[in-house]
Parts: C-alpha cells; sequence; structure tokens
C-alpha cells in the first residue's frame, strides 16, 4: 500500500512539472515574437535615421534571440543567465524608450549559480514595462532585484508605473 502511494505521488508530482514546463513553453511561444516585432520595426526606423544606435539594437537582439534559443531547450539555467537575457532585452527596450526607462539588475554573486526555470523573469520585466512604464510621459525605474531570505530565492521586479488601475485592459 505504501509502495502504491509513493508511486501515485511521484507520478502525480512528475505531471505537475511536465504541465509547468509545457505552460513556461507556451508563455515562451507567447512573449518572443511580440517583442521580436517590436524591436524589428524600431529597427527598420533606426536604420536610416541613426545607423548606430541600429547597430547596437541589432547586436542586443541577435545575443538576447541566441541565448533565448538556447535557454528554451533547457529547464533550468543559472540565475546569472537569466539576468543577462534581461540585461540584453532591457538595452533594447532602452534603445526603444530612450532616458525615459531606468534600469537597476541587484544580482548578488552568491546567488548567480541559483538555477532557476528560463525566462522566468521575463514576463514580468515586460509587463512591468509595458503596462508602467510606457504608458507615462516620463517612464520611469524599473529594478530587478535577487536576495535571499531565510534559505529561499527571493526575485522581485519593481517599476514606478502608475499600477493597474479597475479600468486596465488586458493585453
Amino acid at each position: 500500500m505504501r509502495s502504491q502511494v509513493a508511486t501515485s505521488a511521484a507520478q502525480a508530482e512528475a505531471a505537475q512539472r511536465q504541465a509547468s514546463d509545457n505552460q513556461l513553453r507556451l508563455l515562451q511561444s507567447q512573449l518572443e515574437p511580440h517583442m521580436l516585432f517590436n524591436t524589428l520595426a524600431n529597427l527598420r526606423v533606426l536604420v536610416t535615421l541613426d545607423p548606430p544606435r541600429a547597430q547596437a539594437m541589432l547586436d542586443h537582439l541577435i545575443r538576447y534571440l541566441r541565448a533565448t534559443l538556447g535557454a528554451s531547450h533547457a529547464n533550468l539555467h543559472p540565475l546569472d543567465t537569466e539576468f543577462r537575457l534581461l540585461d540584453d532585452y532591457l538595452a533594447l527596450m532602452a534603445l526603444r524608450m530612450g532616458p525615459r526607462l531606468q534600469v537597476q539588475l541587484d544580482l548578488p554573486a552568491a546567488l548567480r549559480p541559483q538555477p532557476v526555470p528560463p525566462l522566468l523573469l521575463q514576463p514580468l520585466v515586460e509587463n512591468a514595462i509595458r503596462h508602467g512604464l510606457e504608458p507615462q510621459v516620463a517612464g520611469g525605474r524599473l529594478v530587478v532585484r535577487a536576495e535571499a531570505q531565510e534559505g529561499t530565492l527571493v526575485l522581485t521586479v519593481r517599476d514606478t508605473g502608475a499600477g493597474l488601475t479597475d479600468t486596465a485592459t488586458p493585453a
């Protein structure tokens, strides 16, 4: 009887893990095209108006896509890799928003090797920019922080945007 319970529990845990993996992959497939199309549209304009800036944006896009494609084949990667992906993504957004976007990434050295699912922070950061900072004329500040609290990894994404309202429309 104990063996059956243990087997059932293990199967339930494996099914839950598979469902979470599938959900993450679905989210990744939804996020990447949206960001890619926006970036390509900005690149199209920058190529004629500001070629050096377009080149910088293209370099960030290439690094971001290369890392994203590699990460999509892994279940976990180091938190340092996650922050490097965010750094390239945020560089693309900074080129788009200019000085309206101020960014602070805080990752203590001790937490760099901590394993996390790929693109864990990406949807939070994208939503903070899209719904919190972009709508504001002055833009704002985005802070992404990792810290250990009582042996638990705590990841925080904060922005100085107006916040959600009852009239906010889903994207």
